[in-house]
């Protein structure tokens, strides 16, 4: 029950908990103060509009370079959280929460929820880790597009980040976290950060906080930088940032997944205490406050052809995706480890496939004076009955630089056929390890159809 506003303010004023106007503030009234239990409902918007320069399909040999085209895009996310559990300073570090709301629009066309998320995906945990905060759905993995629609800038586990870490007074200045800085601007590492927060005032209820500053980073490699002003809302009784809106402008080169961009967005992002949903129930979410098996965090690819799928860690990004072939990109902080190109092979026919050494003289060809080396070649062990799995591994060079290929042959017992590329520089080759049979043991033939938002 709301305690009537004239109440509440006697009884922080009791507490000892309202500054007189020009004294200091007390470090923990400027402090998240959570408790495992807390509900809100948090609504995050980002409008941006501008220009983005679009990529090439893999292996086309345009004579100019692709003219930016201009952009916008919308988006909305709505749901219910409920906070599993805070660290020792009281800041949110888990949480569970129900999706009501997760929409894009880009340049007037809208893709709502339906056919974005999963209904049976829509209650889901978020953890606020040391490089961002990681958010999956314990009923099963998410596709990449469901995981860019529901992890993005603003993230209301990483609001704490904006508050001061001692004591300040109405004019105070203060240099926000780094993990806050990455936050909204959506950078996943950071070069410079130089957002300051300034105190501009205070009542009884909140305390509203200015913000300006730069962020120079990188998102999957492409370097950026963002100049951001806005403004915050901070509950004092709640004890939690109520409203965050900030005006961004970002200028980024490509990298080695997304384009280059110039872009201006507004981000606005508010929060306040509700009553759990059902769905959020303390049995509905029983057991979700312990370490989860890292499994739940792979996601689901649709594979060319739409007859069959695979699942692959967060590390591998999808540079190109149309009806005939996916490009994925593997990085490292934001380094490229790996390229895996999967393409729809021909039909062969019921309980057929190609043959093997047909598909090891068209991998010499196709190398040309490239080739080295065969490294190996033969059928992988464990495939599904009537499934058929071919494995060669090629050495060879690009220029100066040794060059590995892993090259599958994959096929259902219909006939259906699939080509795999992995391809990686000799000395990417440790550290790469078996990620190639790793995708290729999650293949399911007729397990995926292609998404409506394809």
């Amino acid at each position: 029950m709301a305690i009537p506003r004239t109440y509440a303010i006697v009884a922080l004023a009791l507490a000892g908990q309202i500054s007189a106007p020009g004294q200091a503030l007390k470090a923990d009234e400027l402090r998240e103060r959570a408790k495992a239990g807390r509900t809100t409902r948090v609504s995050i918007s980002l409008k941006a509009e501008g220009e983005w320069t679009p990529g090439q399909p893999p292996g086309s040999k345009a004579e100019a370079p692709p003219k930016p085209m201009a952009l916008k895009v919308e988006t909305s996310l709505e749901y219910a959280e409920k906070l599993l559990s805070v660290d020792d300073n009281g800041v949110p570090s888990r949480s569970a929460r129900r999706i009501g709301r997760a929409a894009v629009a880009v340049n007037g066309e809208v893709r709502p929820f339906a056919l974005a998320l999963r209904p049976e995906l829509t209650t889901l945990v978020a953890d606020r880790r040391e490089q961002g905060v990681t958010v999956f759905s314990p009923a099963g993995p998410l596709s990449r597009r469901e995981l860019e629609l529901i992890q993005g800038p603003g993230d209301s586990l990483t609001l704490a980040g904006l508050l001061p870490i001692k004591a300040v007074g109405k004019g105070d200045r203060w240099t926000v976290s780094d993990s806050f800085a990455r936050s909204i601007s959506g950078y996943d590492a950071l070069a410079s950060n130089t957002l300051e927060a300034t105190l501009e005032s205070i009542d009884a209820e909140t305390a509203r906080i200015a913000l300006v500053g730069d962020v120079r980073g990188a998102s999957l490699g492409g370097e950026g930088s963002m100049a951001l002003h806005g403004t915050a809302v901070f509950d004092r009784a709640g004890g939690f940032v109520r409203q965050l809106k900030v005006e961004r402008a970002e200028v980024r080169k490509a990298g080695q997944v997304e384009n280059g961009l110039d872009m201006k967005s507004s981000l606005d992002v508010r929060q306040q205490t509700a009553d759990a949903p059902p769905e959020l129930a303390d049995d509905a979410i029983k057991g979700l406050e312990v370490p989860i098996d890292p499994a739940f965090e792979r996601l689901t690819l649709d594979l060319p052809g739409g007859r069959a799928g695979a699942e692959v860690d967060r590390d591998w990004h999808i540079a190109w995706d149309d009806d005939r072939r996916v490009v994925l990109k593997r990085l490292d902080h934001g380094e490229l480890v790996a390229q895996c190109n999967i393409s729809k092979g021909p039909e062969a026919g019921r309980g057929r496939h190609q043959d093997p050494s047909q598909f090891r003289d068209d991998i010499r060809k196709a190398l040309g004076g490239r080739f080295v080396q065969f490294l190996g070649a033969g059928e992988v062990e464990g495939a599904p009955p009537g499934e058929f799995r071919y494995k060669v591994a090629a050495q060879g060079r690009e220029g100066d630089v040794g060059v590995i290929w892993y090259y599958y042959l994959i096929a259902d017992a219909e006939g259906a056929q699939l080509l795999a590329t992995f391809t990686l520089g000799e000395a990417q080759s440790k550290s790469f390890g078996d990620q190639d049979m790793r995708l290729i043991e999650s293949i399911r033939w007729g397990v995926r159809k292609p998404q409506p938002d394809r």
